[in-house]
């Protein structure tokens, strides 16, 4: 008998307790995963890359980075054709200069032939036989007379360069005389006193005669 009340008296406590539990087990495992939401968000909103930090670690996208824009052709062209003209023209200066020293080395091969009026060979050389000759021998064709020689050349803003022509009034007027430039205030001529030889513009003789310089070789 006593044994019966408190079996019925356990089930009675039993079955009243196990609603309390299990809403009690029921509103922790709801409550549990919605503070672990809140948290993990409030987390998220606190840790934001700061300046200079390495955006590959938070996996945000790296800033853009905009292309160049495109020239337009016709831009391209004329730059193209630019460079193509400067190189052309560097060309050109470059033979130049390589003619113009080898011209005033032939020139200089002929120091002390005599004067010969009329002369147009190493054996001997009027002042326009010899620029004739030396300009020959490069292949360059040029008047027999100076002052057809100074019609022939161009004319020309600067002091003379190597391989350019100097004319000079000395026995009658208009141009008589004629020699090929070294450079600078240098130039080769054949001299009627001296044969071929080497003076200088500044020469007080020569300056005072000076009518200048025209070009043949650019």
């Amino acid at each position: 008998m006593r044994r019966s009340i408190l079996t019925g008296l356990f089930a009675c406590l039993l079955a009243t307790g196990l609603p309390a539990i299990s809403s009690a087990h029921t509103t922790g495992d709801a409550a549990a995963p919605a503070a672990a939401t809140a948290a993990a968000a409030s987390a998220i909103e606190a840790a934001q890359p700061t300046a200079g930090a390495d955006l590959a670690m938070w996996n945000a996208a790296p800033e853009k980075v905009e292309a160049p824009a495109p020239q337009p052709a016709a831009q391209t062209r004329t730059v193209s054709r630019l460079l193509h003209i400067q190189k052309f023209a560097g060309g050109i200066a470059a033979r130049g200069a390589a003619m113009a020293s080898v011209l005033t080395r032939n020139a200089m091969r002929f120091l002390g032939v005599p004067y010969a009026f009329g002369g147009t060979s190493a054996y001997g050389f009027d002042c326009s036989g010899y620029v004739q000759h030396v300009f020959a021998m490069m292949g360059l064709h040029l008047p027999r007379t100076a002052d057809a020689q100074y019609a022939a050349a161009h004319g020309f803003k600067g002091t003379p360069k190597a391989g350019d022509l100097v004319f000079f009034q000395t026995y009658a007027e208009g141009v008589s005389h004629v020699g090929i430039s070294l450079g600078g205030d240098k130039f080769v001529h054949a001299s009627s006193s001296h044969g071929v030889m080497v003076s200088s513009l500044h020469d007080s003789y020569w300056s005072a005669r000076y009518l200048g310089a025209r070009r043949v070789v650019e």
